[in-house]
This record gives structure tokens, C-alpha cells and sequence, in this order.
């Protein structure tokens, strides 16, 4: 009996995510397009939590279904379509696309085939789950309800809490609500999207000024670092500059600038309560590549030019003192319960049998 060739045993471990077309331009890297779908590939395969999602959107795909394509990529792209056309045929130089990360800012990497900016795939289920928590609802949304939103949200960074939302949502949210929480996450990606190609675009990189960096950095002990690229660095001062430039490099109309703005302005609120936990856990140690994200929401509104009507009382005083009383909050309890950050596995915006949550799914039951 003819044994299997090495590479087909090793080809086998992506047929249940990836198409024959995607698995050979896998095996035989020939631009920097594949190196970006190999990378998304062995992350999966990699890592059994990210496997079974994957699995199950291909599943239910059927014959027509594509891993690549399966990552959207438009706030890349719109972002690319706003600037001049100077500016975007610069861009085009620069391989785009989302991966797995943790690390909430974004990246852009040298590879042998080119350079590569990405974004956390995870990031818009942050978004999501910290516009429920921390968005202005009134009485709609229940205390109880935003907090374990915002729990969920902190875990998602924290790479603690299964990204198998698809499957299981972690509740039921009223249309209205939901209507307002996605329409704002394709900015807040596109304002993070434009901030890594700025970094082109004010010439922040240069290839003798690189650190190794993973794409998934360990956290908590049971992790292990993985994936190690060469990521360019870029000062303080170069971080503040990008984000400026995000905004002010688009030719943007008055209501998408000012969407696009907020939704900055949001991304760094949440990110501020973010650090703060995370620090909490993991106080950082030595200099930090980027600034704290307080300074950066501040800088925006000192930096940015706004020509329409801007509510500075809410965003200057109400939104930081809100996101102060949250990190206090989370603080403490991270303080007294650090298990409920550590475990993995998911957390619901409700109890089963309510209003918020529905009826209580079971893995392997009602999902694969």
C-alpha cells in the first residue's frame, strides 16, 4: 500500500477551512496576498478555539465557500478610496488585511513579499460588545446588561472569551439598539485602518528600524507567544501624528469626517478602560510603543479641525469622567475576582429564560 506524501498529511490539516485553490497558494507563497491567507490559515489551525469557528462558517458556506473572503476588508479600502489619488496609489503598495491578534492598535510588518497591514479580526466584536456597554441607550439597556457587555468586551482583548459568536450571540439585542451599536464599528475599524496606512503615507517606517513583535502575544500563563514578525516602530509622537493624519489625509464630507471622528473618539475611551484593566493585571514594564490612549483621545480633539456642530461639554468632560468611574469599577473587581478574566470561555449578557439572553444554548447541542 503507497503511503500519503508528507505535504498531502500536511495539506489535509486545511481542507476543513480553506478551498483546493487557497490551500495550494498556501503551500507555494508567491506574493504578499498569500503570505497574509497563509498567516490567517496556520492561526486557525493552530489554535482549536479559532478551528471550530471557522469550521462551522465554512460548513455552512457550502461548495462556495473561501477563507480570504471570509475576512472583510472594507474599512481598508474605503479608507484607501477617500484620499487623493497621490495618496492611494501609494497605499496600493501595502498588502491589506485582517488577522487574529491581540494587539488592539493595529500593525504594519515587513515580509519578504512586501509590506503587510493588519487589524485584530476581533477588534469589531470589542466594538460591539463596548458600544452596548458604554453607548448612550437611556433607560433601554439594563445596568446589569452593559456591565457583563462590557466584561465581555474587556475578555475579548484579554483573549479569554470564545469568539464563537456566530454560533452563540451571548444574548438577544432589541433591533433599535442594534441598529446604532453596528452602525458605528465600520468607522471605528476605518479610523484604525487609516491610522496604519498614515504611518505610510508620513514616511514613519524605515526597514533599519524594526522589532519582532507576535501576532498573538501571551497573556496569561497557559498562553504561549506566536508568530513572530518584524513589525516597524514608530515614535510617541508618530502615533499621535497618525491618528491626526487619519482624519485630515481623507477627503471626507462634513457628516463622514465627523462620523469617523466620534467613532476615534469612542475607540480611544474604550481602549483607555481597556489599558487600565489590562495594566491592572500586567503592570507594564519599560517604555511603551504607543501613548496612553487618554492622551490620544485628547490630542484628537485638540488636533482635529471641526467645521460642524461638536458637543464639547459630552466629549470633553462626560465621556472621561464616565470611562473614569468604569476603570474604577473594573479595577476592583479585577482586584477581587481576577478569575472571571482568566477563565475561557463565554460570558451572556443575561441569565437564560430572560428578556436579554433567551434561552441557553448548549455547545455540541444546538452548535458544533
Amino acid at each position: 500500500m503507497d503511503s500519503i506524501p508528507p505535504i498531502e498529511i500536511q495539506k489535509s490539516f486545511f481542507h476543513p477551512i480553506c478551498n483546493n485553490e487557497e490551500i495550494e497558494r498556501i503551500f507555494d507563497v508567491k506574493n504578499a496576498k498569500d503570505y497574509l491567507l497563509k498567516l490567517r490559515a496556520e492561526t486557525i489551525v493552530d489554535h482549536m478555539r479559532l478551528f471550530r469557528v471557522y469550521r462551522n462558517k465554512a460548513l455552512s458556506a457550502g461548495k462556495d465557500w473561501s477563507l480570504e473572503k471570509s475576512f472583510n476588508g472594507f474599512h481598508f479600502i474605503n479608507f484607501k478610496n477617500s484620499l487623493p489619488d497621490d495618496l492611494k496609489q501609494k497605499c496600493d503598495e501595502i498588502t491589506f488585511g485582517n488577522v487574529f491578534s491581540n494587539e488592539p492598535n493595529g500593525l504594519i510588518f515587513k515580509s519578504e513579499y512586501g509590506i503587510i497591514t493588519t487589524l485584530s479580526d476581533s477588534l469589531r466584536h470589542f466594538f460591539e460588545f463596548m458600544n452596548l456597554g458604554l453607548m448612550n441607550f437611556g433607560n433601554k439597556v439594563p445596568t446589569h446588561v452593559r456591565l457583563n457587555s462590557i466584561r465581555i468586551a474587556l475578555r475579548i482583548m484579554l483573549q479569554t472569551e470564545a469568539l464563537d459568536f456566530l454560533m452563540d450571540p451571548r444574548g438577544i439585542i432589541p433591533k433599535d439598539i442594534q441598529k446604532r451599536i453596528y452602525s458605528t464599528v465600520p468607522f471605528q475599524m476605518q479610523f484604525i485602518a487609516g491610522h496604519e496606512y498614515a504611518h505610510y503615507i508620513l514616511n514613519h517606517i524605515s526597514n533599519s528600524n524594526t522589532s519582532q513583535k507576535h501576532i498573538l502575544k501571551a497573556i496569561f500563563n497557559s498562553q504561549q507567544d506566536y508568530k513572530a514578525i518584524e513589525v516597524y516602530n514608530t515614535s510617541q509622537k508618530d502615533e499621535f501624528d497618525a491618528d491626526v493624519a487619519s482624519l485630515d489625509l481623507a477627503n471626507y464630507g462634513v457628516i463622514e469626517k465627523r462620523l469617523v471622528f466620534e467613532a476615534a473618539l469612542l475607540w480611544f475611551a474604550y481602549l483607555d478602560l481597556y489599558e487600565a484593566v489590562h495594566d491592572y493585571i500586567f503592570p507594564p514594564i519599560g517604555i511603551q510603543s504607543h501613548p496612553p490612549a487618554r492622551a490620544r483621545y485628547l490630542n484628537l480633539l485638540d488636533k482635529v479641525k471641526i467645521n460642524w456642530q461638536f458637543d464639547f461639554e459630552y466629549w470633553t468632560k462626560k465621556i472621561p469622567t464616565m470611562i473614569d468611574s468604569y476603570k474604577d469599577f473594573f479595577m476592583d473587581e479585577v482586584g477581587f475576582n481576577i478569575d472571571m478574566y482568566e477563565f475561557y470561555g463565554s460570558l451572556y449578557l443575561d441569565k437564560p429564560n430572560t428578556k436579554w439572553r433567551g434561552r441557553e444554548l448548549i455547545d455540541r447541542v444546538d452548535y458544533y
